[in-house]
């Protein structure tokens, strides 16, 4: 009796290490896809500083320089990397990728995010954002996202423990 017992508990074993090594790979398979895809995608996401102006921008928002282009941003509420207060800006035709991994666009150094964790563009006069089958997923308001979200301004997007709000400037 004991004999079969042992046989019978090395074959879950054995099943388990079996599903583990298949989980890994279907994992390391998807984000290989997911960085083939993303590969000719276009960032051009430009960091505000403190004043809320492009970096390097001679013109504040909103003068003459600037008129008749919308600019959205996503200004950190609550992070552990990121100044509550920093500001993304996404012209219209830009995109940018979040995520752990360090040559994301915009990097987020937290546990609970995925290498390639979203992404988010701005067409004219619209911002989207899109979860890119992340482990802990993408929240909007509070509810979670599954493939491309429109963004409207006040909405706050948490991914990981960084919390980020959407206003156009």
């Amino acid at each position: 009796m004991l004999q079969i017992v042992l046989l019978a508990g090395k074959f879950i074993l054995l099943i388990i290490l079996y599903l583990f090594i298949y989980r890994v790979v279907r994992s390391t398979t998807r984000e290989l896809r997911m960085s083939g895809a993303d590969a000719g995608r276009q960032t051009a996401f430009r960091p505000l500083d403190s004043r809320g102006m492009e970096v390097g921008r001679l013109h504040p928002p909103g003068t003459p320089a600037a008129a008749g282009s919308v600019t959205w941003s996503l200004v950190v509420v609550k992070s552990p990397t990121l100044r509550p207060g920093e500001a993304f800006s996404f012209p219209s035709g830009s995109s940018a990728v979040l995520g752990r991994a360090p040559e994301m666009d915009i990097y987020l150094d937290d546990t609970f995010v995925s290498s390639k964790h979203a992404v988010i563009e701005a067409t004219a006069g619209l911002l989207q954002i899109e979860d890119l089958h992340s482990t802990n997923g993408t929240l909007v308001n509070g509810a979670e996202i599954s493939g491309t979200h429109e963004l409207r301004i006040g909405d706050r997007v948490e991914i990981g423990d960084t919390i980020l709000q959407v206003e156009v400037r």
